[in-house]
């Protein structure tokens, strides 16, 4: 059965998930709850607002993790046998 998208129950997900996971785009974060809602329906759930938070959080968590450190940027150091001049 097709649902239409609670805009604003969705909005505030999405607010409430990037205030949790602030290292990623907003974007993506926002992208990771339409995509949940569309996985649920497509499951055959009955969707709701709890259901969608709890399945883009738990995604959200492993792209965390998923991360690699090398995509961790760290600013240089700079001592002293770094130094040009």
């Amino acid at each position: 059965m097709l649902h239409i998208y609670p805009a604003h129950d969705l909005k505030r997900v999405t607010a409430r998930l990037h205030g949790e996971f602030g290292t990623l785009p907003h974007p993506r974060v926002e992208r990771c709850v339409t995509d949940a809602w569309r996985c649920a329906e497509h499951l055959g759930f009955e969707v709701t607002i709890a259901l969608v938070e709890r399945i883009a959080r738990e995604r959200l968590q492993a792209m965390i993790k998923a991360e690699p450190p090398s995509a961790k940027v760290i600013p240089p150091r700079l001592g002293e046998h770094d130094r040009l001049g």
